[in-house]
């Protein structure tokens, strides 16, 4: 898990929570939230590059952050075979 958290005065004002994984000696982004376009969502990277977004307009950045973290530390299994299996090019 790669995480970049920018913060001011104890308030989350950016982040990027990102899931790799090793593939053919290469490291793949295969799931990420983030606060850019200035709204939490995540974006769900197949392995043919295409990109599948989720808004959660309802999480302020705090709030967003801990989601973000709980949700790839509970389901990174499940994005791995996702990524390896059902994400691949059709």
């Amino acid at each position: 898990m790669r995480c970049q958290i920018e913060t001011e005065k104890g308030k989350v004002r950016r982040f990027v929570i990102q899931y790799e994984i090793l593939v053919e000696r290469a490291w793949a982004a295969v799931t990420r939230f983030d606060t850019s376009h200035d709204a939490v969502h995540r974006d769900l990277v197949s392995s043919a590059g295409k990109v599948t977004k989720k808004w959660y307009h309802h999480l302020n950045f705090d709030e967003g952050l801990n989601f973000a973290y709980n949700d790839i530390e509970a389901n990174w299994e499940k994005y791995r075979e996702w990524y390896l299996v059902k994400g691949k090019a059709k």
